[in-house]
């Protein structure tokens, strides 16, 4: 396997953004992207203080915040604190929100999941806070219906590895019992025996350090290492530049579990598009 760095941008304007990697398909890290936000820093104690009651329930357990961050704390290689431990922001943290907004840090625009159309939590309507800790690594995955992903980095320090282009076939993406949004592979631990075309992958890689947003555009395989105690918001984005493949995902996904479900999805989808676009045409 191969490595190159993600580019780290300090000054990038909205139509840089667009033309050389939205449309390019490039991933890049913003790193002060996220000063549009009303409050510039997230540590523990910040959480702690303002969110520490807030429960989750993971695997079977109800965990409130101040025992996570414990956790994540404490957390090592030989005994990782339970991962991924996420709160969906609308639902279980929304007075969160105020201290994001706008949300989009004046990048992350058009984004067709703010509008009431989409239900929240399907179809890749998700604004997630993760709590992680040294030891957590999240499965080498694309995300469902290839969305665009930004990540921004509010505590610690995180290790993000990234797959472009069309590397299904190094990535053993759908065997094993895998379906084709996750691969087998366990990049920290190759089995090149097992897959041995996975010596001939191309990866970018990244550590994303406080305050720093990585946009990953959709269709990239990804997974993460986590370097120490560490917090991060991921939110999806859809728009024009992903719209096709979200649609024929909103019908593939479904299609083997339940043909008619998939075909009112793609009605839905089609609708959904159709409204988005004409919105932004009588806007502009």
């Amino acid at each position: 396997m191969s490595i190159q760095a993600v580019e780290k941008r300090s000054s990038i304007s909205y139509q840089e953004f667009i033309e050389e990697h939205l449309k390019k398909g490039i991933p890049v890290v913003f790193k002060n992207a996220s000063s549009a936000w009303p409050k510039k820093s997230f540590d523990p104690a910040f959480f702690e203080q303002n969110f520490g009651d807030r429960t989750i329930n993971f695997e079977g357990r109800t965990y409130n915040i101040k025992e996570i961050l414990e956790l994540i704390k404490n957390s090592t290689p030989e005994n990782p604190a339970p991962y991924p431990i996420s709160f969906e922001l609308p639902e279980d943290l929304p007075d969160f929100l105020e201290h994001i907004n706008p949300i989009h840090m004046n990048y992350a625009t058009p984004n067709w999941f703010q509008s009431d159309i989409f239900p929240y939590g399907k179809f890749g309507k998700n604004i997630n806070l993760f709590f992680g800790g040294q030891g957590n690594q999240y499965s080498l995955h694309k995300d469902f219906y290839h969305t665009n992903a930004w990540i921004t980095q509010l505590h610690g320090k995180k290790k993000f590895v990234l797959f472009p282009g069309d590397q299904d076939e190094f990535l053993y993406a759908g065997k094993n019992g895998y379906s084709n949004f996750l691969s087998p592979v366990n990049i920290m631990k190759p089995d090149y025996e097992k897959y041995p075309k996975f010596r001939h992958a191309k990866a970018l890689e990244v550590i994303l350090s406080p305050g720093e947003t990585l946009f990953i555009p959709n269709g990239i395989w990804h997974t993460t290492v986590a370097e120490e105690a560490n917090i991060s918001l991921i939110f999806d984005q859809l728009n024009r530049s992903n719209y096709g493949a979200w649609r024929k995902d909103m019908f593939h996904i479904k299609r083997n579990e339940n043909l008619g479900k998939a075909v009112l999805n793609y009605g839905f989808a089609v609708a959904a598009g159709t409204t988005c676009r004409l919105k932004e045409y009588f806007k502009s």
